[in-house]
């Protein structure tokens, strides 16, 4: 069970956007939407109308940050079923029952876990649920949490947080920091979270300069450096890591 996070240059500071993404976002019932249904943002039709098969749920304010969630699936009394592929932030969010719901920019896909499902109502649909009537982030961090993570940097330096659960960091390149930013989400988990650093080209833990930057740890290899907030170097051992 793994969900993976797609960074874009927009979220490369993973932390910050985070926060800024959820100031500038304004929830509304949002909107189901599929081809043969059109767009329903009418609350009774989708609760009076469990049958109906939708493509895409989307919330937001036109223009402006928004949430896009991919997928076929059925909605009724909070419980999502079916399968979902991407749920999407970003700006410049729209909804057209011709073209259905979209972002002029996404910044940061999501691929949910096809092998996540429970009975009844689960994470995910406290995710939805949670930026519907409360505009919030944390149902989703817990879902993320539940699923584990793979978490993907861009080619420039990047902030990334993780989450409760385990989470895999991929590093390509530059300098990278991993830290925590509020409830729900955590910095490096020594002994739960893994290192991918394969794109680095090292092979062996003793090709690696690890040590201590002002209480936190470092990692180097070749030009490249992993920065994480508030781990003891000393905890730091070649099962953190895969390698090429």
């Amino acid at each position: 069970m793994t969900a993976t996070i797609e960074l874009t240059s927009a979220s490369s500071n993973m932390a910050a956007y985070l926060s800024s993404w959820s100031a500038g976002f304004s929830t509304t019932f949002g909107s189901f939407w599929s081809e043969d249904e059109g767009l329903v943002s009418d609350p009774s039709e989708v609760a009076t109308n469990p049958d109906y098969e939708y493509t895409q749920w989307g919330n937001g304010s036109s223009g402006s940050n928004g949430v896009v969630l991919n997928g076929d699936f059925q909605y009724s009394q909070g419980n999502l079923t079916g399968t979902t592929t991407t749920l999407d932030l970003g700006t410049g969010y729209s909804q057209d029952d011709t073209n259905g719901i979209a972002l002029s920019q996404t910044d940061l896909s999501i691929v949910t876990d096809p092998a996540y499902t429970t009975s009844g109502q689960d994470y995910l649909d406290l995710a939805v649920y949670d930026l519907t009537v409360n505009g919030s982030l944390d149902a989703l961090y817990d879902y993320l949490a539940q699923t584990g993570t793979v978490i993907e940097d861009t080619s420039s330096s990047d902030v990334l947080v993780g989450f409760g659960g385990a989470d895999t960091f991929v590093f390509s390149g530059g300098t990278d920091t991993v830290t925590a930013d509020g409830a729900g989400t955590a910095g490096y988990q020594d002994g739960t979270d893994s290192l991918d650093i394969s794109a680095w080209g090292a092979t062996l833990f003793s090709q690696l300069t690890i040590g201590d930057a002002l209480g936190d740890a470092y990692v180097n290899y070749n030009g490249n450096t992993i920065i994480l907030d508030g781990v003891d170097y000393n905890d730091l051992g070649a099962s953190d890591f895969l390698f090429a």
